[in-house]
This record gives C-alpha cells, sequence and structure tokens, in this order.
C-alpha cells in the first residue's frame, strides 16, 4: 500500500513573519521614495516671533505669530539736491554812486576888537581891530549897534567905509589875507554927557569883543 504524503500546515507564527517583512518592505520603499523627491524648495519658511500684543497669561507659555521672511526692500535713490542758479540783477536796478560833490571852500573867519577911546562932551573916538583867522583872503565887515536915547552918530572913520540903518552903522574895510589884521578908527557925535558903548558889534557873523 502506497505511502500517503503528509499536509504540511502553517502555523500562526510564521503567517506573522510574513506579514512583518512585507509591511517593513512597504515602509522602506515610501522612505527611499520620500528621499528621492527631496523637500519643497518653493515653499516659503515660517518665521516664528512672539507677539508683543498680548502677554501670556500662565508661566511658560509661548505666543507667537507666523511672519513670512521678508525679502530686503530694494533702497530708493535719493535725489541730489539741485544748484538754484543766482538771479542776475538787471544793471538798472544797480544803485550807483552819486557823484561827489566838491568840497565846500573854506570859510573865512574874522577876530575884531572894540575899544572905546576918548569922549568929551557929545563926541567919542573909537577903534576897532581885526584879524583874518580863516584859511582864505576875503573882505570883511563891523556892524555897530548903539542904544538908540545915546543919539550916536558915526561922522568920519580911517580905513573904512561907513554905512547907516536907523540906529545900526556898518564899517566895510578891504580884503584881508589869512592872518592878516586891520586897524579903524572912528569919530562919532553923540546926544548925551555920559560914556557909550556899543549894545552889538559884529564882524562877519562873529559877536566882537568890546573893551
Amino acid at each position: 500500500m502506497p505511502g500517503k504524503h503528509a499536509v504540511r500546515q502553517f502555523g500562526l507564527p510564521r503567517y506573522s513573519f510574513v506579514v512583518v517583512a512585507a509591511t517593513m518592505l512597504v515602509i522602506l520603499a515610501t522612505w527611499v521614495a520620500v528621499r528621492a523627491a527631496g523637500p519643497d524648495e518653493r515653499r516659503t519658511p515660517i518665521l516664528i516671533v512672539p507677539s508683543a500684543s498680548a502677554p501670556s497669561t500662565s508661566p511658560g507659555a509661548t505666543t507667537g505669530q507666523a511672519l513670512p521672511i521678508a525679502s530686503p526692500a530694494a533702497s530708493t535713490p535719493v535725489a541730489a539736491p539741485q544748484r538754484t542758479p543766482a538771479s542776475r540783477v538787471p544793471e538798472r536796478a544797480i544803485a550807483k554812486p552819486a557823484p561827489s560833490s566838491p568840497p565846500a571852500a573854506p570859510k573865512a573867519a574874522f577876530t575884531a576888537d572894540y575899544r572905546t577911546g576918548a569922549q568929551r562932551n557929545r563926541a567919542l573916538l573909537g577903534t576897532i581891530q581885526v584879524v583874518n583867522t580863516g584859511t582864505t583872503a576875503r573882505g570883511w565887515q563891523v556892524t555897530l549897534t548903539y542904544d538908540p536915547r545915546a543919539g550916536v552918530r558915526l561922522t568920519q572913520a580911517w580905513n573904512a567905509e561907513i554905512s547907516r540903518s536907523g540906529d545900526t552903522w556898518t564899517i566895510t574895510g578891504g580884503t584881508l589875507a589869512p592872518g592878516a589884521g586891520a586897524t579903524v578908527g572912528f569919530q562919532a557925535t553923540k546926544r548925551t554927557r555920559d560914556p557909550v558903548r556899543p549894545s552889538g558889534c559884529v564882524v562877519n557873523g562873529t559877536p566882537c569883543r568890546i573893551a
């Protein structure tokens, strides 16, 4: 009688080993595929920064906000300051200095000393010494004024000419060079017996010295 082949039956432990081996192969193939593809470089990295608006309420808690990393902005060119050309002043607007006038001629200055001479009854004698203290040669005039009550009348003069206007007498002399002098004598009458002196004496606008 032929022998019967014995039928082998797989047990549970051998079946589990096959399942585990198949699972490992799938995981290995998946890992190789991921490594071959590499990370997606098109994704923008995320930067986590702490939020300054709301402080954390519990110790150790961190509140953050995801912000994309911004690329540096292009610097804006600064325009160079433009130089404004200086405006030209019209030639007509430029004030020209006025032509200088010629210096005024120096004025001649005179001094005069009046002295009363002898007085007898109703007559008197007087002398006037005139000096040119200026820098130019010029003629001169001495103006004498007396009290009307004295009634003085000049009758004669030496080295000068006499003119009258009321109670004012004018004695006119010649030209005197700078530093030169002249002495004039005159004779007069009066109505009073008392000594008489002039109430005013002026030589070319300068008061005389009355002695």
